[in-house]
């Protein structure tokens, strides 16, 4: 594999970063310390960044998108959320979910929702998997009946009602189109029982409940979706029904972990930048810190702990976009290592800011509440051990 950046990548590279530079860091720490998830919401950003072409780098070319791969979009990820988290988090969400409506939509459903996709730079899209009562359940390889996603799909006359509760989504409240994985045949596992519909924003039934109050990344929103007899025509229905799982299958699915995890990048080396800046302008002991040897210790390992990550998940993403001889593992394992480097790198970067790193007038407080998500978003990390259990 060759890892020199192609033109088309650099180019991207040098667009999002700049967008995060200029667009995104000069407000990201004011407003994330907004209260109301309205206000706080970064739709003048997020529009901005769409007029770029950032929302729709993921569709294909002839669809009216840039054609982007898996690494392009680790690429740009990485630099949005350089900028802020919260921010890449919103992008990356729209780039997974528009690139697999556009494999399995109709041309019926193409017609009616694409136009409105591209043209709408406040159109973003959520997908709801996760439940009250099931998290790490979706993403582990059991296939009991009584498993998985539990929310309701029935079918009545030529349409279907939905029933039950999506939490901690992605993009809640603020997406213009849900994606939603169901349950349209209980007595067998999510291999054969899961169906995917669309449900729009004011379809009768289908209301956003809590917007969650997170921690970190902030400039995202998450949300409950709460539906009671949400009558949803056929028309919606995305995939077989029972096919759902299927449907999801491909080289951009099992790809889709990997640009993930790739966001947390983002964070961990901005924490690295300024640690580094600050041990050597910080005097103690008569000299810059970064010249103890325990602080320069601390800043090697961040260095060498981010180097590692992005090249285990570029390869695993450069490794999904094969045809053949793609192990699924390499995905789950570059997620969980990732993640958890990002996390000591954020931490170990406070350390060396010292006491002052603690306060909240320093920026390595969120650098470290950011990354600490991706240890359970898209999948806690347990459960990508045990994804990867079958493969070793």
């Amino acid at each position: 594999m060759d890892f020199t950046l192609t033109g088309t990548q650099r180019a991207l590279q040098q667009l999002a970063h700049e967008f995060a530079e200029k667009e995104i860091r000069p407000v990201a720490r004011e407003r994330e310390r907004i209260a109301d998830p309205a206000e706080r919401f970064p739709w003048d950003v997020l529009e901005k960044g769409s007029r770029l072409g950032l929302r729709t780098l993921s569709l294909p070319e002839e669809r009216g998108g840039a054609g982007a791969n898996i690494l392009d979009l680790c690429i740009v990820g990485e630099e949005i959320a350089w900028g802020d988290l919260g921010v890449a988090v919103t992008f990356d969400q729209t780039w997974k979910i528009i690139h697999f409506l556009d494999r399995v939509w109709n041309e019926e459903q193409r017609a009616r929702f694409l136009p409105a996709f591209l043209e709408d730079h406040r159109f973003h899209l959520a997908v709801g998997m996760t439940e009250p009562d099931v998290g790490s359940e979706n993403f582990t390889p059991h296939d009991s009946p009584g498993l998985g996603a539990r929310m309701k799909a029935v079918r009545e006359g030529d349409g279907w009602v939905l029933n039950g509760m999506k939490h901690f989504i992605s993009n809640g409240g603020i997406a213009k189109l849900y994606t939603l994985v169901t349950r349209t045949d209980p007595k067998v596992g999510v291999s054969k029982g899961v169906t995917y519909f669309m449900v729009a924003p004011g379809t009768e039934g289908f209301s956003i409940g809590r917007v969650h109050d997170k921690m970190g990344q902030r400039l995202s929103q998450n949300a409950e979706l709460v539906f009671e007899n949400c009558r949803v025509p056929d028309a919606d229905r995305v995939t077989e029904v029972g096919g759902g799982v299927q449907a999801r299958s491909g080289s951009f699915s099992r790809g889709s972990v990997i640009e993930s995890a790739a966001t947390a990048l983002g964070p961990a080396r901005a924490a690295y930048e300024d640690a580094l800046d600050h041990a050597r302008t910080r005097v103690q002991g008569g000299k810059p810190i970064i010249e103890h040897q325990g602080v320069g210790f601390m800043l090697a390992d961040c260095f060498i702990e981010y180097q590692a990550a992005r090249q285990i998940l570029h390869h695993a993403a450069w490794m999904a976009m094969q045809d053949e001889g793609y192990d699924p593992k390499l995905g789950y394992m570059a997620k969980a290592y990732a993640s958890e480097a990002c996390f000591r790198i954020a931490r170990r970067s406070m350390e060396v800011w010292g006491g002052m790193g603690y306060m909240t007038e320093a920026p390595m407080e969120k650098y470290l509440r950011d990354v600490t998500s991706f240890l359970h978003s898209a999948g806690t990390n347990e459960a990508q051990r045990v994804r990867s259990m079958p493969y070793l």
